[in-house]
């Protein structure tokens, strides 16, 4: 078995934090994003592998959310684009049993623009600039001899890099550190051309220190069920679902009796295909998540767009 993609390690660092607008009513994660072929793999060959990662999102939250200082805005839509640069490196260790180690870093940039209505007056707000920074210091993989079962798990830490500022309506850093451990799975079934993986995840954060507020820990989890049509093409579908069990800490959060946790779903199709540059060979990938159900959350759309290979 050749490892020349690292779409999944790629999506699973390099997920950009969409949706950048109003602090409560969006986070580090939407669902799909981490919902790739591979999603339990770490490659087992020692090297230095790249990708590039892109993301638009769209969407809107028909409710009130919290915005800046207990201030409140209403109808608030936002768009994103997010590019992340990431790299994996895989050291030539030689860890006992069939273990491997790799450590990752991503570089984001991201846009967003936003509009709302904060009392009697209509804002509009767009940033841009250096996202907030992620590494995996600790990510382990692991497969069976046939290489038909693979498991993955690690830490990602995101600092709070991005481009934040009290009282914007729109950013590209959330201004407080989260950490993620996660654990992916993926059983490959050769004969019949499939590929069954799974993302399971827990972002845990530390609270905002301008506003005071705290954004409850959530739990993720991203499925993808892809088939190859041909040697190059893949396709499939995802599914991505996000439970947020602890409350928020903030004024707002207080006042209601859901802790403003969020909840959303949501599903769509993904495209896969090997190409060969030289003697150079990278995958693309691109796939759209429409969220269906949503509670104390913005819901649209995302696309994801990514390109991998190995040097």
């Amino acid at each position: 078995m050749k490892f020349r993609t690292i779409l999944p390690l790629i999506a699973a660092i390099g997920s950009p934090d969409v949706a950048k607008a109003a602090e409560a009513a969006a986070g580090r994660y939407i669902p799909g994003a981490y919902a790739t072929p591979g999603a339990g793999i770490v490659p087992p060959v020692p090297g230095l592998y790249w990708g590039w990662s892109n993301a638009y999102y769209h969407g809107d939250a028909s409710g009130a959310v919290p915005y800046g200082d207990g201030t409140v805005a209403v109808g608030l839509e936002a768009d994103t684009v997010a590019s992340i640069l990431a790299g994996i490196y895989v050291p030539n260790w030689d860890l006992p049993g069939n273990w491997t180690y790799a450590f990752q870093a991503a570089l984001p940039f991201g846009y967003t623009y936003a509009k709302a209505t904060v009392g009697l007056a209509d804002v509009v707000d767009e940033t841009a600039g250096l996202g907030d920074i992620a590494i995996t210091p600790l990510l382990f993989g692991w497969h069976n001899d046939a290489k038909d079962l693979w498991i993955s798990t690690g830490l990602t830490i995101t600092a709070p890099t991005g481009r934040w500022q009290e009282g914007q309506l729109a950013f590209v850093g959330l201004n407080y550190w989260t950490f993620t451990p996660t654990i992916g799975i993926t059983r490959l079934i050769p004969e019949h051309g499939l590929d069954l993986s799974a993302k399971l995840g827990v972002d845990i954060n530390t609270r905002n220190p301008d506003t005071d507020n705290y954004s409850g820990a959530t739990a993720h989890l991203d499925l993808a069920m892809t088939k190859s049509v041909t040697e190059n093409w893949q396709v499939g579908a995802i599914a991505g679902f996000l439970y947020q069990f602890e409350d928020d800490d903030s004024a707002f959060a207080n006042a209601r009796d859901d802790g403003f946790k969020g909840r959303s779903v949501a599903i769509g199709p993904l495209v896969k295909y090997k190409a060969k540059v030289g003697t150079t060979e990278i995958d693309l990938s691109l796939s759209w998540a429409h969220e269906l159900a949503v509670e104390n959350r913005m819901k649209g759309d995302a696309f994801f767009f990514t390109v991998s290979g190995k040097f």
